[in-house]
């Protein structure tokens, strides 16, 4: 016996699909008569200025074309084909304005112009299935590729970390090693600056598996920009001491559409890729402004910037630059990737620019709330 919550939840996912259909269906025969109507008018044009009739085949053939490539289903260029033969026989064929066929001439005529147009639209189709095929192909050659990229990237950066936790921690539970009190520190806080490295990996890896999945439903809601700021602060590198941190106030309240978990994500891989990337001693600046129906946040450093070659790919995954910059370093080239993937899927923008008269500034866009008396 099935639920009632259960039919409520059924029905309107089943009338939302027949409607999809519905409209799929009209669309699709609403082209396919606009095709015949415009070939029509052309062929009736081309019998007034003398043409053959060979010239008017060829139009209705064409039509027919157009409708195979417009069209999804083999059906409708099978209709296209029946419509264009009717209307020749009806508009341009004597009698005129009548199907009657005078002749056997007429007769051989239309039977090759429908052979002609139905080979036709199927060699369309073949086509367009074999391209779609094709796309897949690359598609599923893409998708190892990424997979060889990311086992080569854990094969070869988790390796350095777990060698140094592993021997770092032989060394502090050798009985026989006699380590000072600062020795076994530094040992201690080398073991948790790579643990916690591992675990930013990881947790942008799960990330980037989920956005692209389709696994991750954000929350999205009216948010203070300076508060996210404030929090993405509370979760940088422990490296921030080592450089001077900036955030400009924004002088007004500036509300932003977003998921406030996820925007601190953003923020705080960009301030930490600015960290790793720059000299200690280097500036980092926090800023955001309202741009029309954007708010745009931006983290710019002072440091050497971003060579030329390298900004067209600092987004890509797994990517980790050729000459230092970037998300380079010691990274995998994750923590970009996923900010890019964040910021579309609240439907902003993210990119690079040079900072005059050195330095990079990575900002990113979002959709623009208004201050209400409820915020």
């Amino acid at each position: 016996m099935s639920s009632p919550s259960n039919d409520v939840v059924l029905d309107p996912l089943t009338s939302l699909v027949s409607s999809t259909q519905n409209a799929r269906f009209a669309t699709n025969v609403l082209l396919m008569l606009v095709c015949q109507a415009v070939s029509t008018a052309i062929a009736i044009a081309v019998d007034a200025l003398g043409f053959s009739d060979a010239t008017i085949v060829i139009i209705y053939v064409l039509g027919v074309l157009v409708t195979a490539i417009l069209t999804v289903g083999q059906s409708y260029s099978l209709a296209a084909s029946v419509v264009s033969i009717l209307s020749y026989n009806f508009f341009l064929i004597q009698p005129r304005l009548s199907l009657k066929i005078d002749g056997p001439d007429y007769a051989a005529t239309i039977a090759a112009m429908f052979l002609f147009a139905l080979l036709s639209s199927y060699l369309v189709k073949s086509l367009r299935r074999s391209l779609g095929q094709s796309m897949e192909a690359s598609m599923i050659a893409q998708r190892e590729q990424l997979r060889a990229n990311l086992l080569r990237s854990v094969s070869h950066d988790l390796r350095t970390p777990l060698t140094s936790i592993t021997g770092n921690a032989d060394m502090l539970l050798d009985e026989d090693a006699l380590l000072p009190p600062p020795t076994q520190r530094k040992l201690v806080q080398d073991i948790y600056d790579d643990a916690t490295w591992l675990r930013t990996v990881v947790e942008n890896l799960l990330a980037i598996t989920r956005l692209e999945d389709g696994n991750v439903t954000l929350t999205l809601g009216p948010e203070l920009v300076d508060d996210v700021i404030e929090e993405a602060m509370r979760h940088v590198s422990r490296e921030a001491c080592h450089h001077s941190i900036v955030v400009e106030p924004t002088g007004e309240l500036l509300l932003a559409r977003m998921d406030p978990q996820v925007i601190v994500q953003v923020i705080v891989n960009l301030v930490n890729n600015a960290i790793a990337h720059t000299p200690e001693g280097s500036t980092i600046t926090i800023s955001s402004w309202r741009t029309g129906d954007r708010v745009c946040v931006s983290v710019a450093d002072d440091g050497p910037g971003v060579a030329d070659e390298d900004k067209d790919q600092v987004f890509e995954p797994f990517y980790t630059g050729r000459s230092g910059s970037g998300d380079s370093g010691r990274s995998m080239g994750l923590g970009l990737s996923l900010c890019r993937s964040i910021v579309q899927a609240h439907g902003g923008t993210i990119y690079l620019e040079d900072v005059d008269p050195h330095g990079a500034r990575f900002a990113f866009t979002l959709p623009a709330e208004e201050v209400n008396e409820h915020v």
